[in-house]
């Protein structure tokens, strides 16, 4: 009951710094006063501040400890279904923990879910949504959010039109699982929101699924600007409508669940080239992407309408739900504040980033490049087809293949700095492919660039005096004879092009051998020291003389070098080189014929 403020002042005024006995009977007295009981005195007193009854020295304490009720808690988290209930009631769980022999204080059950509910970990906590941040937007087209719903209970029939495939199912659970796994064909729902302005954008399809083309052709209509599609639905009978619905332009961001549509490859190729940040969030988390939630329930006002009229076909059901688009985002503020399309046309140029037309944004949905080597015919193979590529000089060469889902099974072929576009080449009856000739009008194909210039190699090749012989690609060059003069200079002049160089000897380690075991066969002895080295072991080579030289004398100039090498260049006696050495270290060897020191010996 409601007190007024004289009375609380009042109330306040008698109590205000009274002691615990003194305020007991004046709260009598004012309880006599007011008519009602000192309790109800004392909560008017307690709303000012003054408080009377002491405190027990226990509150705050339970026999019910926390950790008790958490496992209790952990008891009911564990039951629950995926249908988002918790089946386990909370008198069961303590009766559970006590026949665990686990302590629950003692308490009776009431007080136990009391305490459950103080710490907040009763079922209704449990299933209480967790808190959640408020997302912003920068601008119009910075984050649109896409997504799909399947309507289960509609269908489309060439002579009935749409309409509901049972009532029963959606009044029983059991009866729509049923159902749906007999379903071939769905009626798809395809959505898409600006997250700022929420000017949105839904179109239906019918299909035994979500499919990657679909996805695309969505959006590339919801990127595109909306009179293109007003005109081409009514056929130029939209003059009424044209100017009225205000949403294009390619995202920035977009938002989606992990479906087939957003991780198909050739999708993410567009998204890729149109530079959009794809954003994909886990099943079963639809408040990632609150806006288009929200929007479904709101498309479902135009859902409840088809009640009343049935469309004849899906062209028919869209060019409906396009209608009401324009309505619903022409007039309804958004936010109270003014329509969704007047809220997006705030955008500026910079924000606006347009899409390409139908040709090109076609060229963008494409699958990853794989590579292929063509044979002989200049033939590859794609998914169990076959192709032919045109340029001949393709055989044996690995070639690129692109394959665009519009243009399927027609690929595209990048080779040698063109690109083909290939079909696949059919098969007769006898499982041959078409693309041969008939015997007997067999024509050589044209020949390649490589194969015009092997031509003239093989004219110059005979100018140096070879000869070919073999036809095809097994001709081959024959050597000339022994003495032809060749024009070309091939041997005999390389080591005339190191020059004046002379490479660092490096003193190495003398090794010690260890001497090699006798042969078991004494007829095979042989003494060292009746072996004889000859003379050829008395001569050592210009080089080995330099070493020998450099080795007493320190560095060689040039002009000794050069001298030495007009001398010696074809090798030196040993004895000769050691009386030539000395007489350089003496400094009496002269380069003169006439005073040339013989070796003796």
């Amino acid at each position: 009951m409601a007190v007024s403020g004289t009375i609380l002042d009042h109330v306040q005024a008698s109590l205000q710094g009274l002691q615990a006995g003194e305020a007991s009977k004046r709260i009598k007295e004012l309880a006599d006063h007011y008519g009602v009981s000192k309790g109800t005195v004392n909560r008017w007193a307690a709303t000012r501040g003054i408080r009377f009854r002491k405190m027990r020295a226990t509150k705050g304490q339970s026999k019910a400890p926390k950790e008790v009720l958490v496992e209790a808690s952990a008891l009911l988290l564990t039951s629950r279904r995926t249908s988002n209930e918790i089946p386990l009631p909370a008198c069961d769980a303590k009766m559970i923990l006590e026949d665990s022999g686990v302590s629950t204080g003692g308490v009776s059950t009431g007080w136990f879910l009391s305490r459950m509910r103080q710490e907040q970990v009763s079922a209704r906590d449990l299933l209480r949504p967790s808190p959640h941040q408020i997302l912003l937007s920068d601008h119009p087209n910075h984050v649109w959010q896409f997504d799909v719903t399947n309507c289960l209970q509609y269908f489309l029939d060439t002579a009935k039109g749409l309409g509901e495939r049972d009532t029963e199912m959606t009044l029983y659970k059991n009866k729509l699982v049923k159902t749906a796994k007999t379903i071939k064909k769905e009626l798809l729902r395809y959505a898409v929101v600006d997250h700022c302005s929420g000017a949105f954008f839904f179109k239906y399809f019918y299909a035994s699924g979500e499919r990657a083309a679909d996805g695309s052709q969505f959006l590339f209509e919801a990127m595109r600007p909306k009179d293109e599609m007003i005109k081409r639905t009514w056929n130029g009978s939209s003059g009424t409508k044209l100017g009225k619905y205000r949403f294009h332009g390619v995202p920035f961001i977009l938002i989606a669940d992990r479906g087939s549509i957003m991780t198909a490859k050739a999708n993410q190729a567009l998204f890729e080239a149109l530079r959009i940040d794809l954003k994909l969030h886990m099943p079963g988390n639809p408040r990632a992407k609150g806006a288009i939630e929200g929007l479904m329930h709101y498309i479902n006002r135009f859902e409840g309408r088809l009640k009343f009229q049935r469309p004849a076909d899906l062209d028919e059901l869209n060019r409906w739900a396009l209608d009401w688009c324009i309505y619903m985002n022409a007039v309804p503020k958004m936010r109270d504040v003014a329509p969704r399309s007047v809220l997006w046309s705030y955008i500026t140029a910079e924000q606006l980033r347009l899409c390409p037309d139908i040709e090109l944004y076609r060229l963008l949905i494409k699958e990853p490049t794989i590579t292929r080597t063509a044979n002989g015919a200049r033939i590859i193979s794609v998914d169990n087809r076959q192709y032919q590529i045109e340029d001949p000089q393709a055989a044996g060469q690995t070639v690129s293949v692109v394959r665009h889902p519009y243009e399927y099974p027609n690929i595209e072929v990048h080779f040698n700095g063109y690109v083909w576009l290939c079909k696949p080449i059919p098969k007769d009856e006898y499982g041959r492919l078409t693309s041969g000739v008939r015997f007997g009008e067999y024509k050589s194909i044209k020949q390649t660039p490589t194969q015009q210039a092997k031509t003239e190699m093989e004219k110059k090749a005979e100018s140096w005096g070879l000869k070919w012989k073999g036809t095809g690609d097994k001709r081959r060059a024959d050597a000339p004879p022994v003495g032809h003069e060749s024009p070309l200079k091939v041997f005999g002049h390389q080591a005339d092009k190191v020059g004046n160089v002379e490479f660092i000897e490096k003193k190495g380690t003398p090794l010690e051998v260890k001497p090699a075991d006798l042969p078991v066969n004494d007829q095979l002895r042989v003494d060292a020291a009746t072996v004889s080295r000859g003379i050829a072991a008395r001569r050592i080579s210009f080089v080995e003389f330099l070493k020998q030289l450099r080795a007493e004398i320190g560095i060689i100039t040039p002009d000794l070098n050069r001298e030495l090498r007009e001398r010696y260049e074809s090798g030196i006696d040993i004895k000769e080189a050691e009386t030539v050495i000395r007489a350089i270290q003496e400094g009496t060897w002269m380069a003169d014929e006439s005073h040339r020191i013989e070796a003796t010996g």
